[in-house]
């Protein structure tokens, strides 16, 4: 299941709700935002934003000095003890226990969404993901989207990094995110060490839509396409060739330069991409006809996060079996 995107009022709910229930007492400390944007997977942002809204409802004091913000003398606090908190939860699972009921999910799908949540919210900070591609533009320009696309922290490194020190890079990421051009190269390495190949994700890329629309308008057949390394101007010329079956596809990369003004100067139209336009332009001396860009395809996201999520429960699923405690917010 996709992961819905934590919001300031769901940090002030569960602020309030601890402090209804007793877990925060007039005077205690509200967690640092730092820490508690990292447990939630929300950001620093939407932290600050709630401690203002509860700012704002009189429930906690100015966030000024070291102490940062205290729940305010007077805030509504409950003297549950321990057990009665635990029937209190208890009687709200049986009442979200009879409605998925009546929306005929069955006791399995229950447990299963159960344990996921769970795992998501108490173990949401432990799933350790880094991203690996081949050239740096790519691979900082990707990294970024993934950061935005799975609202978690990712690390992306150019692809020689890997080889620097795989065990290492094995040992400390829990998933090795790369595009599905090098998937098959870092499953033969991640195998040839003995680690679980599962741990590597593929994602596809797709030429965006306003990008593709653009050169499906072209009217004349001979196509020029210029990228940054030999890959990319493969899998593009591929791309396009699938559409039209008259066209003409001369592909080069920025690695071939006398390649590249020789496919500018016999082309009709000519692309390049984003990457590469500034380069392709001072070789040739035309302007492209266009620049493509490249987007994470959605249902690549889908599976990645998925993924995630099982990282999750796994990790839950292991410290249940080992005895030993599960993470849990200070």
């Amino acid at each position: 299941m996709a992961k819905e995107p934590v919001t300031a009022d769901s940090v002030t709910q569960a602020i309030l709700q601890r402090i209804t229930t007793g877990q925060l007492s007039p005077g205690d400390r509200l967690p640092p935002v730092r820490k508690l944007a990292e447990e939630l997977g929300s950001n620093r942002n939407t932290v600050n934003k709630a401690y203002q809204m509860l700012f704002e409802l009189g429930v906690v004091n100015n966030g000024s000095g070291r102490r940062g913000y205290t729940v305010k003398r007077g805030a509504q606090a409950g003297t549950k003890s321990r057990s009665e908190l635990l029937d209190y939860f208890r009687q709200l699972s049986v009442q979200l226990a009879w409605q998925e009921m009546a929306a005929g999910v069955t006791s399995g799908e229950m447990l299963d969404l159960w344990e996921s949540a769970i795992a998501e919210v108490l173990g949401h900070s432990k799933v350790e993901l880094i991203f690996f591609e081949c050239n740096d533009s790519d691979t900082v320009e990707m990294g970024r989207r993934l950061i935005e696309v799975l609202a978690l922290p990712v690390t992306y490194r150019n692809l020689p990094h890997f080889y620097d020190d795989p065990a290492a890079i094995l040992d400390q990421y829990d998933l090795i995110i790369t595009t599905y051009h090098h998937l098959a190269e870092l499953t033969e390495a991640i195998s040839a060490l003995g680690h679980p190949t599962d741990s590597v994700v593929g994602i596809e890329t797709r030429v965006a839509p306003d990008s593709m629309l653009r050169i499906a308008r072209f009217p004349r057949n001979r196509i020029g396409v210029v990228c940054t390394n030999e890959n990319t101007a493969h899998m593009l010329k591929h791309i396009l060739s699938g559409y039209r079956a008259e066209w003409e596809i001369e592909a080069a990369s920025l690695e071939e330069p006398e390649r590249v003004r020789s496919v500018a100067a016999g082309c009709e139209h000519f692309v390049v991409t984003h990457t590469s336009a500034d380069q392709a332009l001072a070789l040739t001396g035309r302007t492209p006809d266009v620049v493509v860009s490249f987007q994470i395809d959605e249902h690549s996201v889908a599976y990645l996060k998925e993924r995630i999520h099982q990282v999750r429960k796994d990790r839950m699923r292991r410290l249940r079996t080992e005895g030993r405690p599960t993470p849990a917010f200070e």
